[in-house]
């Protein structure tokens, strides 16, 4: 299927940039793959001090949706941009083939419904209808665990992955564990947060205590069941707040780091860093196999 390459827009009533859904379907209809990235002057804005792009990895983001678009938040245009990486922008249906080359894969927050599968107490009775996005994020996810690609997961995209290896969800993290803290808050400063030693978190940060927003409604169980996920982090009230696969080079973080980084915390931004290093090293063993 042949492809073309599309820029996003900057879409200022969203402050994000994105494309029309329905120019995707325009494209899609006529068999063709957008292939969608950032135009080289957005990325000068967005991060001045980048230069030559040609030998970086491509990471992938799977974009959200604002009335009938599709989108990337400012926040995290600027946080992907400043990792000096190529980005490559997925959308849902389309996103297993516009996968193909890819080094990395970040999964971003959202709002949208679960599997009852996924929680602590599955409700027979409810039906639900999951989304073109939600099937998006696991179908992302299976590629790029066949293809060994490292993954960063955020918010939603944290807990999707957490889940698909059999971490369980509490449907609302206020009723279930009672917290005084609010997890689900416009604050910057929300609460504090333990990082585990000796875990591919506590090598990004260099302090083992650190203060995040939060923006969650669901949660993980702290009662993992997972046979391969560990926990990297709690909150004082033991809700998990970082988990991954560090064999596997996966990292799940519950909170909004691009929020922060954009603040100029330089320490959430080297969560980002994290992902675009582990994409060089992906791109290099990928090449000494060619």
């Amino acid at each position: 299927m042949p492809t073309k390459k599309i820029y996003l827009e900057y879409l200022p009533e969203f402050e994000a940039y994105g494309i029309a859904d329905e120019k995707i379907k325009e494209l899609t209809s006529q068999n063709i793959t957008p292939i969608l990235e950032f135009a080289p002057t957005d990325i000068q804005k967005l991060s001045p001090k980048q230069q030559n792009k040609k030998n970086q990895p491509t990471i992938g983001f799977l974009l959200g949706q604002d009335k009938n678009n599709y989108t990337i938040s400012l926040a995290y245009a600027q946080t992907m941009a400043a990792t000096g990486a190529n980005i490559r922008f997925l959308t849902y249906n389309e996103n297993t083939k516009q996968m193909e080359g890819l080094d990395a894969l970040v999964l971003p927050g959202g709002t949208f419904a679960f599997p009852e599968e996924f929680y602590t107490d599955p409700q027979e009775n409810l039906q639900k209808n999951l989304s073109a996005r939600f099937l998006a994020y696991t179908t992302s996810i299976i590629k790029a665990e066949k293809e060994g690609l490292p993954i960063l997961g955020i918010c939603a995209g944290a807990q999707i992955l957490g889940a698909m290896h059999h971490m369980k969800m509490f449907r609302d993290v206020q009723k279930y564990t009672q917290t005084s803290i609010l997890h689900q808050t416009k604050n910057l400063n929300a609460h504090n947060v333990n990082i585990y030693p000796n875990t591919p978190l506590a090598k990004i940060f260099d302090h083992e205590n650190i203060m995040v927003n939060s923006r969650h409604n669901e949660s993980m169980s702290p009662h993992n069941t997972s046979p391969d996920m560990k926990i990297y982090a709690m909150s004082p009230d033991l809700v998990p707040e970082a988990w991954g696969i560090e064999e596997k080079n996966i990292l799940c973080i519950q909170w909004h780091p691009e929020d922060l980084a954009r603040q100029g915390n330089q320490q959430m931004q080297n969560i980002y860093n994290w992902l675009a290093e582990k994409a060089k090293e992906y791109k290099k063993a990928k090449s000494k196999k060619i």
